[in-house]
Parts: C-alpha cells; structure tokens; sequence
C-alpha cells in the first residue's frame, strides 16, 4: 500500500514539474515584434472597413507588440499571449473616453509596464497607417478587483494594465491622455 502511494505521489510531482516548466516556457517565449507605420499600412491596407488599433509602441520601454480584439464573453476577459488584448466595449484609442488595453505580466508583452514614469510617451498604430501619440499622466497598483480603472470618463484617455504583486494579486494600471492634450485626470 505504501508503494502504491509513493508512485501516485511520484505521477503527480511529475506532471506538476512539466505543467510548470510548459507555463514558464510560455512566460519567456515571446518576443517584441517590432514594426514600422508604413509596414502597418501595408498589412493592413484595404483590409478592414473600420479603424481599428493594431499595434502599441512605448519607445522608453522598449515595447512593441500588436493589439488583438478581444471581449468579454460569458464574465470571462478574453486574454493572449500574443500582444495586448484591446476591449472591443471601449471607445477607440483617442476618442472620447476610457480605452481599455490590457495584456499579461510577462517579459515579451508587458513585463516592464512597471517600470513607465509619468511622462512617457504611447504610440498607437491604427490599421490605416494613422498613429496617435498619447502621454502618461499617472501609474497606480489597485486590487483585482479593482473596477473603477475601467468606468467611462468624460476626457480621453487609455487606460492600460497588467497583472503585478504576488501571486499576480493587483494591476498595476497605467492612465495616458493624447499628447497635445494637456487635461487633467478625474
């Protein structure tokens, strides 16, 4: 009977250690994309019927990655690992209101959003080659379940956040008005 145990016990340390290795593979793998506004154009010229943001740069940062769709379906944010995760819901980058972009703690996608200072400098790809520049205005850490980080606002403004604090606990959250706006956050 004790060897029964131990073995059991042996099988689930084994899948343990190989879920966790798959997850930090994961975690590393990706990689920055960088890409210029007029291969932008290029990719995406003609292709859609509506503007739409697809890629974020943040220069200070070393940060460049594509912006995916994504919703809410059923209570459940839909999330990647593949960029950062744009909340179809949200007004567009620029216009009236809070856009919500959001993506993973990891180091190639928004691993060093932590390390932003007010001031810096966003820029937003549009697929029609459009690019709409955007400075940081203010960073904060908020609990999970923090809500008030994605109400509607009467200014412009994004709002971009990741998970931060152990056991990926609280957001840290990062609010950005267009650059030649000089307004001043609710």
């Amino acid at each position: 009977m004790k060897k029964v145990f131990s073995n059991i016990f042996l099988v689930i340390a084994v899948i343990c250690f190989l879920s966790a290795t798959f997850l930090i593979y994961k975690k590393y793998q990706n990689k920055n994309v960088y890409v210029d506004q007029k291969t932008v154009q290029e990719l995406y010229s003609g292709q859609a019927i509506y503007k739409k943001p697809v890629f974020i740069k943040i220069r200070t940062l070393d940060i460049s990655l594509p912006i995916i769709e994504s919703s809410i379906k059923k209570g459940v944010w839909e999330t990647n690992d593949k960029g950062v995760s744009y909340l179809l819901n949200s007004p567009l980058p620029g216009e009236s209101g809070n856009s919500i972009l959001y993506g993973h703690n990891f180091p190639g996608l928004l691993g060093k959003l932590k390390n932003i200072q007010r001031d810096n400098e966003i820029e937003i790809l549009f697929n029609n080659g459009e690019v709409k520049r955007f400075v940081v205005k203010a960073t904060s850490t908020t609990g999970s379940k923090s809500l008030h980080i994605l109400k509607q606002t009467q200014d412009t403004r994004i709002t971009i956040y990741t998970c931060t604090g152990f056991m990926d606990s609280k957001r840290f959250v990062v609010t950005a008005v267009p650059k030649k706006d000089t307004q001043v956050l609710n």
